[in-house]
């Protein structure tokens, strides 16, 4: 009967101890993914600077929109000082966006090619963030649901939490959503 009962316990820390190391590199894959992804959302925030920059550079040389011009350098500036933290990221992105919002409206139907070239290079590199957003997004969300799982919760404890790219209200309406 004892040897039953040893044998049981034997069975069950093997287990534990199974559970823990896999979840231990489920956790390391998850971070270098994060990482990854982190990276390329860098990247594409990088692509989205120089298209913003070539944008105010063609609304300079054509005249267009001059006082929106230095709100747009201003705004752009601050989202490369934000390089590091997801949430201020997003909020400078935000601030970047009211600017265009604003330069759009008062741009005339009739546009300079090198300004509607300009226009199409940044469509195309807000494109390209908004999969690298919404990809670095997904890998937050499933970090946030498998840290609430067992043998996850224990060992996720010292580890910094991930922040997704979203402003304050979003992030709280995206992982509702999501979770």
């Amino acid at each position: 009967m004892v040897e039953l009962i040893l044998a049981a316990l034997v069975i069950l820390a093997g287990a534990f101890l199974f559970s823990f190391l896999r979840a231990k590199r489920k956790i390391s894959r998850m971070q270098a993914e994060l990482s990854r992804a982190w990276q390329e959302l860098s990247q594409a925030m990088a692509a989205r600077v120089s298209a913003l920059e070539e944008l105010a550079s063609a609304l300079r040389a054509s005249g267009y929109v001059s006082e929106g011009e230095p709100k747009l350098r201003k705004a752009i500036e601050e989202l490369r000082r934000f390089g590091l933290n997801p949430r201020e990221l997003a909020e400078a992105h935000e601030r970047v966006e009211a600017v265009l919002r604003g330069i759009y409206r008062a741009l005339p139907r009739e546009r300079e090619e090198r300004v509607k070239v300009a226009q199409n290079r940044l469509a195309e590199a807000d494109e390209e963030l908004d999969l690298r957003k919404n990809r670095y997004n997904e890998l937050v969300l499933s970090w946030y649901e498998i840290s609430r799982r067992f043998p996850f919760r224990l060992l996720m404890r010292k580890i910094a939490r991930p922040e997704p790219f979203a402003l304050p209200g979003e992030e709280e309406a995206l992982l509702r959503r999501h979770l």
